[in-house]
């Protein structure tokens, strides 16, 4: 393992020479150069004195490299480099103590220990932390890996830092200066997290207990949240690509496993995808690329739901498709039930289904929803309309119906994001009680509106877990119902629950902005 070793007469010549600013490469801002750091050093195209002025720029806080035996007679070998930026800026200085504050009590638990030796066929556990950068330019993106045994794999966490500025930065803002749109990121992103949680789900014999138990949904809506760019640690391994580490949930070990996303730098063709389109009744679906749309026109068969679902459509409309992160390869229009009841099923290239359950959707709003895949519709080659209902043709030649495996996973299911919580204070006061088993209670203002009923899981989103809410609450009048859709997530850093309105009659609020509930404790 390669180590740098500076004098305290290079680091300070270093620090009157450039402060901040340093050397700039010779190649400028316009393209990546290569790592360098404790951990590995992959070469540059940059020249010598500009790559050793990058160098100059990072040094460590912490090292440390021994074998000790601790208090209980276990033998460890210990690996600690803690990194620090060379520079006096505020910024710098924040980073710094936050890598402190991170790692020091690694270093100073072991630092006075004595080296101690393996005996013959001893085995050892680890600890090591250790660290990389990766330049642009004068940005650096600072990423420290760390790894304290077991079976999950290393553990990274970055810090990105613009030294000709003195100042922190965002992996958006550092994504952007590389010309990278960052919603099309975070969109490849999320694309890239779902599909391996989906096929990692798919091999699994115990996805059905996990849907049950509320734990499969809150699985895949955590790796969305979890995997928002601000979350991620970029690498530049070459001057071609960036390379984002995010992840994807599992029951496996922590519950998290690292995923590598390699986006190009330089604009793509965009790949060919198919178009596909499917139309029964008076619905429509279109994929066509990032375009995923379903269009309902207004006919006496959706007219009808006016007195059977409270469903009013002022004309035709055209939806987006929510949180459909896979890609397809075939797609079709079937019904569920008695009554017009369209579903859309999507088959996607890994060969499992997805659905779009459009009559269950709109009861909460007029948004749609690409719920869970079935994930035991799978190795599936195509999808065919027989009668009024939709099969899966499978690879070794036989069909699956869809629509009762669609009624099983519409069936109630745990909510995750359960508690009780509080909004606002006196007149204005507002709470919400969840449990498990989907009840609900609302009051607003103080009580005087109190309204009761039941949720329903409708599908994983980034802003958490997206349910319809179907209360009632009784009135001079008689009872008053009210329908809307929210996506819930719990923020345990703060004990608090994230409410972002989707759709449909909130009685909370008129607004799109997130609401923040504060847990309540009786």
């Amino acid at each position: 393992m390669k180590h740098k070793r500076l004098t305290a007469l290079v680091l300070a010549a270093a620090l009157v020479l450039a402060g901040c600013g340093g050397t700039k490469s010779s190649s400028g801002s316009a393209a990546a150069s290569q790592s360098t750091g404790s951990s590995q050093s992959t070469g540059s195209s940059q020249n010598t004195p500009a790559l050793a002025a990058q160098k100059e720029r990072i040094t460590e806080q912490f090292t440390l490299e021994k074998t000790i035996r601790d208090e209980y007679g276990i033998t460890q070998k210990l690996t600690i480099h803690v990194p620090q930026l060379v520079c006096d800026s505020p910024d710098a200085e924040y980073i710094n103590h936050e890598l402190a504050a991170l790692y020091a009590a690694d270093y100073r638990q072991y630092e006075d220990s004595p080296d101690a030796e393996l005996q013959q066929d001893e085995w050892c556990p680890q600890t090591y932390i250790d660290w990389d950068a990766y330049w642009y330019g004068d940005c650096v993106s600072l990423v420290v890996s760390s790894y304290y045994g077991g079976t999950d794999p290393m553990y990274s966490q970055g810090w990105c830092f613009d030294f000709a500025a003195g100042h922190k930065l965002s992996v958006t803002e550092l994504l952007m200066r590389m010309g990278l749109d960052p919603d099309e990121t975070q969109l490849a992103v999320y694309r890239a997290a779902i599909q391996t949680f989906d096929r990692n789900m798919v091999q699994q014999e115990y996805y059905d207990s996990l849907r049950e138990s509320g734990m499969l949904s809150g699985m895949r809506a955590d790796t969305l949240r979890d995997n928002g760019l601000e979350d991620l640690t970029v690498l530049l391994k070459n001057e071609n690509t960036v390379t984002l580490v995010a992840g994807y949930h599992t029951t496996a070990g922590s519950g998290w496993r690292p995923l590598e996303v390699e986006l190009p730098l330089t604009p793509a063709s965009p790949a060919k995808t198919p178009v596909l389109t499917d139309t029964y009744g008076s619905v429509s679906v279109l994929l066509d690329g990032d375009i995923r749309t379903v269009t309902i026109k207004r006919t006496p068969e959706t007219i009808a739901w006016a007195e059977e679902y409270d469903i009013r459509l002022d004309g035709d409309v055209t939806l987006p498709i929510r949180n459909a992160y896979n890609n397809y390869v075939d797609v079709c229009i079937g019904e569920l039930g008695a009554t017009f009841h369209p579903v859309v099923y999507l088959l996607t290239e890994d060969g499992f289904v997805e659905y779009v359950d459009v009559l269950r959707c709109l009861l909460y709003g007029q948004i749609l929803f690409c719920a869970d895949p079935i994930y035991i519709a799978n190795n599936g080659t195509a999808l065919a309309l027989r009668d009024a209902e939709v099969s899966l043709l499978c690879a070794d030649g036989t069909e699956t119906e869809l629509a009762p495996l669609t009624a099983e996973w519409n069936s109630p299911q745990q909510v995750d994001s359960t508690g009780s919580f509080t909004l606002g204070e006196g007149e204005n006061l507002c709470w919400l009680d969840l449990n498990s088993g989907g009840g609900c209670q609302l009051a607003t203002h103080n009580n005087r509106y109190f309204y009761q009923g039941a949720v329903t899981y409708l599908g994983a989103t980034p802003d958490g877990t997206a349910l319809g809410f179907s209360l009632i609450r009784d009135t001079e009048n008689g009872p008053e119902w009210v329908a809307f859709s929210a996506a819930l997530k719990l923020d345990y850093r703060i004990d608090c629950l994230i409410l972002t309105p989707l759709s449909g009659q909130n009685p909370l609020t008129n607004e799109t902005v997130p609401l923040v509930l504060t847990h309540s404790y009786g």
